[in-house]
């Protein structure tokens, strides 16, 4: 077995802590791979697939495996009643969420929003199946306080991409839409009386304001006729979307959100 040096690599990308230092890179199989620089190293992971290259149990993911699971209990029991994650099943499932978060960090330092999407969404989706099949109170809480921090980064990334196409008005969408999610979790958990300091909240509404400032004169009757477009179409979740949007841009909608006050920003490994 041959071993290699990395220090002339590590000398040639200095770590730099003020900044997240990200690239990508061709592997020698031709493949695609996200490097990010770390204090002792440098962190590798595949752009595709869950970020370290496994395939538990054939699958693309763990969260897909236990999907699986689940559909097969259905089909063979005909009720999910029954079916349960074990603490063991749950923290594994935790530690491929942390590996999904360090990409879509990655990921978003890198402007690659569609796929910081991706991996966001893949990381609600495990908050979700460990919230609605862990067996102990415990796993089905852990991850809920990550929540809003990924919906934000979910909702800051589609509003990106969108402003990145000049999409004003499903930018402007996308980002109230995110707020809603946020305020609706807290809602949820009793915790309405924490919008105001909520630093996901703040910065999905200092984004709105940018928006709003940037968007061309004419937003309003564009948003208008793609409305009245999506009703006749029957496209009832685009057109509550662009209701929420068009009601935002002519000032009609009542306030939902408390005052800001300081915060200090929750850290995430979910």
């Amino acid at each position: 077995m041959s071993y290699i040096d990395l220090q002339p690599t590590l000398t040639d990308w200095p770590y730099d802590a003020d900044q997240i230092s990200v690239r990508k890179i061709l592997g020698t199989d031709g493949a695609v791979r996200i490097q990010m620089r770390v204090e002792l190293g440098v962190l590798q992971m595949e752009a595709e697939g869950r970020p370290d290259g496994a395939r538990p149990s054939g699958h693309a993911s763990l969260l897909e495996y236990q999907q699986w699971r689940l559909a097969d209990y259905e089909q063979r029991n005909g009720t999910a009643v029954g079916f349960g994650l074990s603490p063991e099943e749950c923290q594994e499932l935790r530690t491929e969420a942390s590996l999904y978060y360090r990409r879509y960090i990655a990921l978003f330092v890198l402007e690659e929003y569609d796929q910081v999407v991706r991996d966001s969404a893949h990381n609600l989706d495990i908050f979700d199946f460990c919230r609605e099949h862990a067996r102990e109170e415990e796993d089905r809480a852990c991850l809920e306080s990550y929540r809003p921090y990924v919906l934000m980064m979910n909702a800051r990334s589609r509003t990106l991409e969108a402003l990145g196409n000049e999409e004003y008005t499903s930018a402007l969408a996308h980002v109230n839409r995110g707020i809603m999610h946020i305020m609706t979790h807290l809602e949820e958990h009793g915790l309405a009386e924490e919008a105001g300091s909520s630093e996901e909240i703040r910065m999905l509404r200092e984004l709105a304001a940018e928006l709003k400032r940037r968007m061309p004169q004419d937003s309003a009757a564009v948003a208008e006729t793609a409305l009245r477009l999506a009703v006749e179409k029957e496209q009832f979740e685009e057109a509550a979307r662009l209701r929420d949007m068009l009601e935002d841009l002519q000032g009609q909608r009542k306030p939902r959100l408390l005052p800001d006050q300081p915060a200090r920003q929750r850290q995430s490994e979910a």
